[in-house]
């Protein structure tokens, strides 16, 4: 007999006996030890993993439920409240546990909002506790499933059902919450992919299937790799570099510096690039336009980014994992050529400086500095030009790491525009010596050039202040010497505010600096000013002298010029003239005055 002809209500049916019960419901019923099934579990386990099994038995239970939730329908109920309670009596029907209890049930008209449930002594918890210690979360999966199908095929929504406390992890008894899953959030998202099957034929399909794009990949990437390493061997540049990524990827290669100044580029860019912001540690996939977007891997030498190398997409291309591996490869490679080009340059560029300070020390004899000049590609017949860079900020906390990033970067600023020069530093300055037909092939005015250079160094150490003294060109390599005391004679007659000197605009002074007998010139600004320097130890009357000159002998304009009184300015004049036993209106005499005076001031013994 059916049980749709049945006119039953639930409660009859549960005031049978058991097994009068089970016949009224069901048409064919088998057992399952307990055992057995925990031995299956067990089985599953060490298959298919303990995340698949808990799935299994989770899909199970809810098999199971929504089934008894269709026998229950089929019975009449005085409201779906009755089938809610008649619940926990299918539980115990089933042998699933000893006792179920509703603790709290809460409604809102028809609606579910949440039903707090008490599990007494339940299989899948007692049977663990049997075969392994305390678990470190809820193992009744099956009877989760089991309210979840009853509760959804009896209420007609999906209701979801959490274990928040379970025996097996050493509470008293098993616990569990039962709503509606819109009510749940986030909180049960976790919980929702046991309840959907997944074929492991088709999971294994789609493993393979990526191991197998993986291998092409890898493949491919080692080739493209190993490629790049017979170029590295082979001694190329960073040009072949891109030139490979091109050929291999079709993708724009571009490698650059550590200035985001783009070094070397294969393929096609559309527009310039500016850099500047995109700076990263790691390798990174970034938005530059809505038409351009960059993969940048960093290049790392020396513990620090020296640059990055970069594939260029267009549109809303985005790279693939091969893409990321290529780069990742192409980078550590153009990092080994960089740096040895660095130290290429480094050793060439040191052996400069020792040779330029070897000449500047006259530590060489005539013959070395011709055969040291040919090595280093210095024509000693061609002419010279030499500029002496200092800067104004006195405290720097690594002053020789600052003057040799100093040093690198007018190198490369040099280098970039194909002037062969020399980049040395001493007394803690900057020395330029230039080869002058390779400057002279920029078509530029000295002084432009000297702005550019000026303007670069204040563009990468803004936080200092730059002067340079610029010497004269001469035809003798020997002579070098003489360029570098050209310049710093043109830096200690600096004006303020004014941060290039030119030593062919110092004047008379200039002459008598290239007189060779120093104790020459010694005698003649001793002879002319040496009393005065005897008595003013700290130059007030020597600069107060040498304003009255430069004013034209002018009372007023001098008084102006040094904001003190005539009457003061007119009792100091008369003490000079004292002391130096000169009139000061003698024009010869105030002349050779004047220039006594300049000669010191050139040399640095005093500034005015």
């Amino acid at each position: 007999m059916g049980l749709k002809s049945k006119q039953l209500k639930l409660s009859d049916v549960f005031n049978s006996e058991k097994e009068t019960a089970v016949t009224e419901l069901y048409d064919r019923v088998i057992t399952i030890p307990i055992e057995a099934r925990t031995a299956l579990k067990k089985e599953l386990f060490n298959v298919i993993g303990r995340d698949r099994t808990k799935g299994v038995f989770t899909r199970y239970g809810w098999h199971c439920g929504v089934n008894d939730g269709e026998k229950a329908k089929l019975f009449e109920w005085e409201d779906v409240w009755e089938a809610v309670y008649a619940g926990p009596k299918f539980h115990r029907l089933h042998g699933y546990l000893d006792k179920v209890e509703i603790l709290e049930l809460r409604k809102d008209g028809e609606e579910l909002e949440f039903i707090d449930v008490l599990w007494v002594n339940t299989f899948e918890a007692e049977q663990y506790l049997k075969e392994s210690d305390l678990s470190t979360e809820p193992v009744c999966h099956t009877l989760c499933g089991y309210v979840s199908g009853y509760l959804s095929t009896v209420i007609g929504q999906p209701i979801m059902v959490k274990e928040v406390e379970c025996r097996a992890m050493g509470h008293a008894q098993c616990k569990c919450i039962c709503m509606p899953i819109e009510k749940w959030g986030d909180e049960i998202a976790s919980e929702q992919g046991y309840y959907q099957g997944t074929s492991i034929i088709k999971e294994l399909d789609e493993v393979t299937e990526k191991l197998k794009t993986e291998r092409d990949h890898l493949t491919k990437a080692n080739d493209i790799h190993q490629r790049l390493i017979e170029e590295l061997l082979s001694k190329q540049g960073v040009q072949k570099i891109v030139d490979i990524l091109y050929e291999t990827t079709g993708l724009t290669a571009f490698i650059e510096d550590e200035n985001h100044q783009i070094l070397v580029q294969a393929g096609h860019l559309d527009e310039p690039l500016d850099l500047q912001k995109f700076r990263s540690k790691h390798t990174l996939f970034t938005r530059y336009s809505d038409d351009i977007s960059l993969l940048r891997a960093p290049i790392f030498y020396e513990q620090q980014v020296k640059g990055y190398c970069s594939f260029v997409y267009s549109g809303q291309e985005e790279p693939n994992e091969l893409d990321y591996m290529i780069i990742e490869k192409a980078g550590l490679t153009s990092a080994i050529i960089l740096l040895n080009e660095n130290i290429k340059i480094n050793t060439e560029q040191n052996i400069k400086r020792s040779f330029l300070n070897d000449i500047l020390e006259s530590r060489l004899t005539e013959e070395e500095i011709y055969k040291v000049s040919y090595y280093l590609n210095f024509d000693s017949s061609s002419s010279y030009w030499m500029l002496t860079i200092d800067r104004n900020r006195k405290e720097i906390e690594n002053e020789i790491a600052f003057n040799e990033e100093l040093i690198r970067s007018i190198n490369l600023f040099l280098k970039e525009r194909n002037i062969n020069a020399i980049v040395s530093q001493k007394l803690d300055k900057i020395i330029v010596l230039i080869e002058y037909p390779s400057f002279e092939k920029l078509n530029m005015a000295e002084s432009k050039f000297i702005d550019h250079l000026f303007k670069y160094c204040l563009q990468r150490f803004s936080k200092y202040n730059f002067c340079i003294g610029v010497s004269t060109v001469i035809q003798k390599f020997m002579d070098i010497t003489l360029l570098y005391k050209e310049t710093l004679a043109a830096l200690r007659a600096k004006k303020e505010g004014i941060h290039v000197s030119y030593f062919k605009e110092l004047g008379i002074e200039s002459v008598l600096f290239q007189i060779q007998d120093e104790v020459l010139i010694e005698r003649f600004v001793d002879q002319h000013i040496g009393k005065l320097l005897a008595i003013d130890k700290e130059f007030d009357l020597i600069k107060t002298l040498y304003a009255y000159i430069s004013n034209g002998n002018s009372i007023n304009n001098t008084s102006k010029a040094l904001s003190m009184s005539i009457s003061g300015l007119r009792y100091r004049l008369v003490k000079i003239s004292e002391i130096l036993n000169q009139d000061l209106a003698d024009t010869q005499a105030v002349f050779s005055i004047y220039l006594a005076i300049n000669i010191l001031k050139s040399k640095g013994t005093i500034s005015i």
